[in-house]
C-alpha cells in the first residue's frame, strides 16, 4: 500500500499558501487595494458581461450566496454595477464600472508579466504530466464538492 501522508500534507500546505495569498490586496490600477478573490470577481464578469450571479458563482466555484455578497461589496467599491435582467424580474446582470474595466485591464497585464513563472514550470513539464495533472486537480475539485455537500 502507498504511504499518501507526504502528498496530502504537501496539498495541505499548499491550498493554506494560496488562501493566505488570495487574502493580500493589491491595487490593480485604481487607488483600491483588491483581493484575489475580488479581482478574480472582476475577470470573470469582465470576460462575461451580462453575466448573473449563478454563472458567476459557478464559475467562481463558490455558492450563490457568496458570489451575491462578493457582488454587494464590488459595487460599494465601485467595480460593478448590476442592472434588471431583460430576460426576468428577479434575474441581475452584472458588468464593470469604469473602475472595474481598469482593474480587469491592470490584473490581465499583471497576468502577462507575472503568469511566465508559472508558464515556464508547466512549459518544462511533459504533456503527459500536465493531462494527469489537470485530471487530478478535477477528481480533487469533485471530491471537495461532495464532502462541502455533506
Amino acid at each position: 500500500m502507498h504511504d499518501y501522508r507526504e502528498l496530502s500534507r504537501l496539498s495541505e500546505r499548499t491550498m493554506h499558501k494560496y488562501l493566505q495569498f488570495e487574502k493580500r490586496a493589491r491595487c490593480y490600477g485604481t487607488e483600491t487595494p483588491l483581493t484575489q478573490a475580488e479581482i478574480h470577481t472582476i475577470a470573470i464578469v469582465g470576460e462575461n458581461p451580462d453575466i448573473n450571479i449563478t454563472e458567476l458563482a459557478k464559475l467562481r466555484g463558490i455558492t450563490k450566496g457568496a458570489a451575491s455578497q462578493m457582488v454587494y461589496k464590488l459595487v460599494d467599491k465601485g467595480f460593478l454595477s448590476k442592472r434588471v435582467s431583460p430576460n426576468s424580474d428577479t434575474e441581475v446582470c452584472l458588468t464593470l464600472t469604469e473602475n472595474g474595466r481598469t482593474a480587469f485591464q491592470a490584473h490581465q497585464k499583471y497576468h502577462e508579466e507575472s503568469g511566465t513563472e508559472f508558464l515556464k514550470i508547466l512549459s518544462e513539464m511533459p504533456q503527459e504530466y500536465q493531462d494527469y495533472l489537470v485530471q487530478f486537480l478535477l477528481d480533487l475539485e469533485k471530491f471537495l464538492d461532495e464532502k462541502l455537500k455533506k
